[in-house]
This record gives C-alpha cells, structure tokens and sequence, in this order.
C-alpha cells in the first residue's frame, strides 16, 4: 500500500501545508544490518558476548540444540557466509513526514501598476522526519545499488537527506 496525505491551512495570507506518506505491507532485506551483523557491530550481537550463543536448530541426535557457540563471532560470521538472512528481512513499511511549507502571500505589498499581479514567498522542508518504521538503523527508502529495479534490497549507501529551500512564485 502506498498513499499520502496533503493538508494546507492559509490564515491572513500565511499558509502552511504538510505532507505525510506512507509505503506498507512490503518485506524489504537490509546488506547494511547483514554486514553490521557480520562485523558485532547490530544490537542483536550482543546476546551471549560472555557464555556463547545457543543457535536456532536441532542436535545431531535430532532434539533442540543446546550447545554454546563460543566466541560469538564466529556464529555471526558462520551465518553470514552461508547467507542465512533470516535475521536482516524486514517489514519495510515506513510513516513519513515529507514535506512542510510555510509561507506568505506578499501580493499586498506589490504597486497596482506594476506588470507583477503576484508574489509568494514560501520556506520548504522536506524529508523532514520519519515518523514510523519497522527496520532498524536505516531509512527503508534507502538502497545502494546502481539500479532502482532492486525492489527490496537494501544495501549500504548513502543516507537520505533532508533539504530546506525557500520558493519565490512571481506571477505576471
């Protein structure tokens, strides 16, 4: 599901409009928390740093595994070599709060026999906050391919940005 709310309040020639959007139901798989597991770097490494890790699975013998990897890294870069991603496949469904504008109509303040029938000045922000989002230490719009047909897999690249600019609309 992908949709958006735009709403815009205009009060003695100010204005100010929002727009929230919002991308749900889609799996997303993360290279970055994939690497960041890999190195102990994600939260999720932590766990047993002291007595060993007891992995997900069953024993020789066929009953639940009960024996201690230690030292942890060596289970996080077992899992990472033979590709097990369980752990990095996310929902990658998000709450974003896209886009402000605040501005002014200075229309007023124009002379009548100037050929300017009107001027608005407005500040812009957008990528302002990600208000909710199910995978952690990335944005889920994020990727690092060379290619935006990889729906769904992420990889680390750069982060999103946040821009604030001004808009001047003059009109003849």
């Amino acid at each position: 599901w992908v949709g958006g709310f735009l709403n815009s309040f205009t009060y003695k020639g100010i204005t100010f409009s929002f727009l929230i959007d919002y991308k749900l139901g889609n799996k997303m798989l993360s290279g970055t928390n994939f690497n960041a597991i890999r190195h102990g770097l994600h939260k999720m490494t932590l766990e047993g740093r002291e007595n060993g890790i007891i992995g997900k699975g069953v024993s020789v013998t066929g009953g639940e595994n009960t024996k201690a990897v230690f030292p942890v890294d060596q289970y996080w870069g077992y899992l990472r070599s033979q590709s097990m991603m369980e752990d990095v496949i996310y929902n990658g469904g998000y709450w974003k709060l896209r886009q402000i504008t605040l501005g002014y109509d200075l229309t007023k303040f124009v002379p009548g026999k100037w050929p300017v029938k009107g001027i608005k000045l407005n500040l812009v922000a957008n990528n302002v906050l990600i208000i909710k989002k199910w995978v952690d230490n990335i944005d889920p719009e994020t990727f690092g391919y060379s290619s935006d047909n990889l729906v769904g897999l992420e990889s680390t690249g750069l982060p999103s940005t946040r821009g604030i600019g001004v808009n001047l609309n003059i009109k003849f």
